[in-house]
């Protein structure tokens, strides 16, 4: 009886390990297809053009002040960048900043020349001014109106257009 007690045991042990080994390897290989499916998004997303919401009206129209060529403008912003943005963006604005790690959207590549030629000053400035943690945008780029000021991020702006004439 106690030998027929201990291989019931034994079963029973054998049985649980081989139960949870099982699911283990599920979860596993559900995680793994997760993943996989996310690698294949991210690299569709990085092939598609960025889409973009247009800007509200108060800043449709908005022009830089600087230009693109404004060379005290386009320090002053490279300062500014790398004080507030660069964490996120990266020093290059390629989007791949310490910062980026975790963050859903990632930041934007701001050295995207294709994505920059489309976008106008005025939509630059709404999201440098109201950052991005609203429908449909939904980012965590933090709004800079209450820190920047105006002028500083139009500098801010003029350092973007910069780095992507950068790759031309």
């Amino acid at each position: 009886m106690k030998n027929n007690v201990l291989l019931v045991l034994v079963i029973l042990i054998i049985s649980g390990l081989l139960i949870s080994a099982c699911s283990g390897d599920t979860t596993q290989k559900a995680n793994d297809d997760h993943a996989d499916a996310e690698h294949m998004d991210d690299e569709h997303e990085d092939s598609e053009d960025h889409a973009h919401v247009d800007a509200p009206h108060e800043y449709e129209d908005l022009s830089n002040p600087f230009g693109d060529d404004d060379h005290e403008a386009i320090e002053a912003g490279e300062s500014i960048y790398g004080t507030n943005c660069a964490t996120c963006h990266g020093p290059e604005g390629q989007g791949d900043g310490p910062g980026a790690e975790g963050l859903d959207p990632k930041p934007a590549s701001l050295a995207d020349a294709h994505m920059m030629e489309e976008l106008s000053d005025g939509y630059l400035f709404w999201r440098v001014s109201e950052g991005g943690a609203f429908d449909p945008i939904n980012s965590a780029m933090p709004a800079w109106k209450d820190v920047l000021s105006e002028t500083e991020r139009w500098q801010v702006i003029t350092f973007l257009r910069s780095l992507s004439e950068d790759e031309h």
